[in-house]
């Protein structure tokens, strides 16, 4: 057992406790607490993160056999001056991907905990601008409160480096509904789009239990909230997903699988942004 603070002594809520170099690791809970078990003999050092921190490294050797304390320092983050100019009057906003509107659901993503989706957003406009939020919709399947993370990267092909630069964790009011995440205070700059991701989170006030698909039979064990999917956002898929605590990204829904009228299953995320 142990527990990851600040430097006020405050939990950092879904920090992620990870063994090096091995595709294994947890989450703490929303006060900071977590229970990591493994094989001494394999894991020789634990790694411990979260947006908006510095990571720490701590090797198992020097662990006491009881509970455990591991502070974090707050990352320093020195943002780049962005100057957009604005035309005289009310702001105009515009869309990466697709608003609401035109995005139509047709399916459910069933994931893991630890697991993430990025999906590639391209800007409507070639306009420069400051994101303002991002949406995305959660069905009524599986367990619709779960908290989930949202993470934006830069990146053509695949995601890159991380642009927020602190943990945004949020969670759905109800089943079949449009989760908002406002970012305008974090200034990320859009030029030609980036990457929206979601990552399925454990934790405290999210079940632990693996659930199964009422729609869907054959779907077991998955955990929590289920994303919406849909066809609208066409080919080629821009979608990538990855393993809980894997750093490599692969096609969440293969561009060489046959999908009637070429289209291919994408999560439904837009975001939107001023300029």
């Amino acid at each position: 057992m142990g527990r990851v603070v600040d430097k006020e002594k405050r939990g950092i809520p879904f920090a992620v406790v990870e063994a090096k170099d091995m595709n294994q690791g947890v989450y703490c809970d929303d006060n900071g607490v977590f229970a990591f078990t493994g094989n001494a003999d394999q894991i020789k050092t634990l790694v411990i993160f979260c947006l908006g921190y510095e990571k720490k490294e701590i090797s198992t050797e020097i662990l006491p056999l009881d509970s455990i304390i591991v502070e974090l320092n707050t990352k320093v983050a020195t943002l780049k001056a962005v100057s957009i100019k604005a035309k005289k009057g009310t702001p105009t906003e515009g869309v990466l991907g697709k608003s609401r509107r035109q995005l139509e659901y047709a399916g459910d993503c069933y994931r893991y905990y630890g697991s993430e989706t990025a999906i590639r957003l391209n800007a409507d406009t070639a306009h420069n601008g400051i994101l303002k939020a991002v949406y995305v919709y959660i069905t009524d399947e599986g367990d619709w409160k779960t908290k989930f993370r949202v993470h934006l990267y830069d990146g053509d092909s695949l995601p890159h480096k991380e642009l927020t630069d602190t943990s945004l964790v949020v969670q759905a009011t109800s089943g079949n509904s449009w989760v908002k995440v406002d970012v305008s205070s974090l200034k990320i700059l859009v030029n030609k789009g980036l990457f929206a991701s979601v990552e399925w989170i454990s934790g405290y006030g999210n079940t632990q239990r693996k659930l199964q698909s009422d729609k869907n039979p054959e779907v077991s064990d998955y955990n929590g909230q289920v994303l919406g999917l849909t066809s609208d956002y066409g080919k080629p898929s821009k979608t990538y997903s990855r393993k809980p605590f894997s750093k490599k990204w692969i096609y969440y829904d293969s561009p060489d699988a046959q999908r009637k009228g070429g289209y291919f299953l994408n999560p439904m995320i837009y975001c939107t942004y001023t300029y």
